[in-house]
């Protein structure tokens, strides 16, 4: 039985505290998690947090799906890394330090700290230390040491290395780990680190009756540690994207490997299972990104004029496989629960296979509508929302609620504020939305019967930057951050207010 419960939506990186570096990280969970239950929340969703490569700024193209971005440790308490250091790093970072910044110096203080971990680390270190290694070999090895030849190749792609490492032959791979074996050892002392930050922050959500979801990535991305090491899971003539849908007329190539399925499938689903064996370490439920591409994956070949295709292309074979891996994901994670992000082009069958596994998938308010769901069509009541879902007002990918209120117009307002039975709570002409308009559409939301509803966190306060705007590249993407450490905002009496709001909301909802 899936709890009734209420929670947020933030990417890590958009975390700010006042610990920070100018950039969200791991010990921000903490001061969220005490925000969110003021709230009466008690769950946080995030984006991936999987390691990308300098420059790369979306956390669904990682480098590694096992490995934790580095970028998001804490400093503050971490030996080797002096309060003194970190200050002269927060002064140097003031004033609108680029990510690139960012990550430069804090990967320079974490070198400080393996360097004082290597020279004098405590007994109980040095075992968490090798017990982390021996649990993580199983992705950590191929990680580390791709990770070192991504430095030592000036982060050129591993299809332009020497043949030999291209090509995984064991001498050249012998050679590299006794030549690189400092830096092997320093990058995997980061990932023990990091997890141990998560699993930590994930105990003291635990010890608060909250949950923690994480989000499964579709797909490593092509320059990436698991593609280099399982090469035969993987079709290289061919990109994974998206039909057309609302985000594009013409579909969007996204520029990741495209699944070898027969392959993955002869393995038992191995590297599949694996990366939810990482995530139920790190997460209680796990959001599966672009679950229909596990049913069927649209992908291009290299030729850009080459039209796209299904792969199945038959819906048995499509429903089959989808169901086969969706279980062997369910196998895998015992009581991790799973979300399926079922959004886009998606066959009503689809919806169907997923209701039939127990797993919920999204209703998304803007985009519930009766009729053939044009504009001018009465929106679905969440009140008939099925028990099995996650409702929202947004993701990451959509304006926000107050931005998509401003730009639909009165008439489609009107439609909203009539088909959820809240017309006397806003004013359909006025292009802000207001908090009692705001605050009475999330109480209908809230009150749905939907197991979750989680909302991003813009929505719940009116604001108006968005995440990712897809199909776009631009510095705005990924790179949205709260408008105040979260120390500050809690004790902000307008947050505090809308807080106290929201917390009546929820436990009238019956979510708290």
């Amino acid at each position: 039985m899936l709890q009734r419960s209420a929670g947020i939506l933030i990417p890590l990186f958009s975390l700010r505290s006042r610990a920070d570096l100018g950039r969200g990280e791991i010990g921000g969970l903490i001061p969220m998690l005490e925000w969110a239950r003021r709230m009466g929340h008690r769950m946080i969703q995030l984006l991936p947090i999987d390691e990308t490569a300098p420059g790369e700024a979306s956390p669904y193209s990682a480098m590694s799906v096992f490995a934790i971005d580095p970028a998001y440790i804490t400093l503050t308490g971490l030996a080797g890394v002096s309060e003194s250091s970190l200050e002269r790093a927060r002064q140097n970072l003031a004033v609108a330090s680029s990510r690139v910044e960012i990550r430069r110096t804090k990967l320079e203080l974490l070198r400080n700290a393996y360097q004082r971990f290597r020279r004098s680390g405590d007994a109980a270190g040095r075992t968490a230390f090798a017990d982390f290694e021996h649990r993580n070999d199983y992705w950590l090895a191929d990680y580390a040491l791709f990770r070192a030849l991504k430095e030592e190749f000036g982060w050129s792609s591993w299809e332009r290395w020497p043949t030999p490492l291209r090509d995984r032959e064991p001498d050249a791979l012998d050679q590299a780990q006794h030549r690189l074996a400092a830096e092997i050892a320093m990058y995997r002392y980061w990932q023990f680190v990091a997890d141990a930050q998560m699993r930590r922050a994930r105990a003291a959500f635990t010890d608060a009756g909250a949950s923690l979801i994480g989000d499964l990535a579709f797909s490593p991305g092509l320059d990436s540690a698991e593609v280099w090491a399982h090469r035969d899971q993987f079709d290289l003539t061919r990109l994974v994207g998206a039909p057309p849908d609302a985000f594009s007329a013409t579909g969007q190539r996204w520029g990741l490997p495209m699944p070898n399925w027969d392959q993955m499938r002869s393995s038992g689903w191995s590297l599949i299972r694996s990366r939810l064996r990482r995530a139920r370490e790190l997460y209680d439920i796990v959001r599966i990104d672009h679950v229909v591409g596990l049913y069927r994956t649209w992908n291009f070949g290299l030729d850009p004029s080459e039209p796209g295709r299904f792969t199945p292309e038959e819906e048995g074979k499509q429903r089959a496989q989808g169901e086969e891996i969706i279980r062997a994901l369910q196998d895998e994670g015992g009581t991790t629960g799973l979300i399926a992000e079922d959004l886009g082009v998606i066959p009503p069958w689809v919806r169907d296979s997923l209701r039939a596994l127990g797993v919920p998938g999204y209703k998304i308010m803007r985009w519930e509508r009766e009729g053939q769901g044009h504009p001018g069509d009465r929106f679905i009541a969440p009140a008939h929302y099925p028990e099995l879902s996650l409702a929202t007002t947004s993701t990451h990918d959509t304006e926000t609620m107050a931005e998509w209120w401003r730009e639909i117009g009165a008439q489609e307002r009107r439609v909203l504020l009539d088909s959820f039975a809240i017309a006397d709570r806003a004013d359909p002409e006025k292009d802000q939305l207001c908090e009692p308009a705001r605050n009475a559409i999330l109480e209908v939301i809230y009150a749905a019967p939907s197991c979750y509803v989680v909302e991003p966190i813009q929505d719940l306060f009116g604001w108006t930057a968005r995440i990712n705007s897809p199909g776009t590249v631009g510095d705005a993407n990924w790179s949205w951050r709260l408008p105040a450490p979260i120390e500050d905002l809690m004790n902000d009496p307008e947050i505090a207010r809308q807080t106290a709001a929201l917390a009546e909301i929820v436990k009238r909802s019956g979510r708290s």
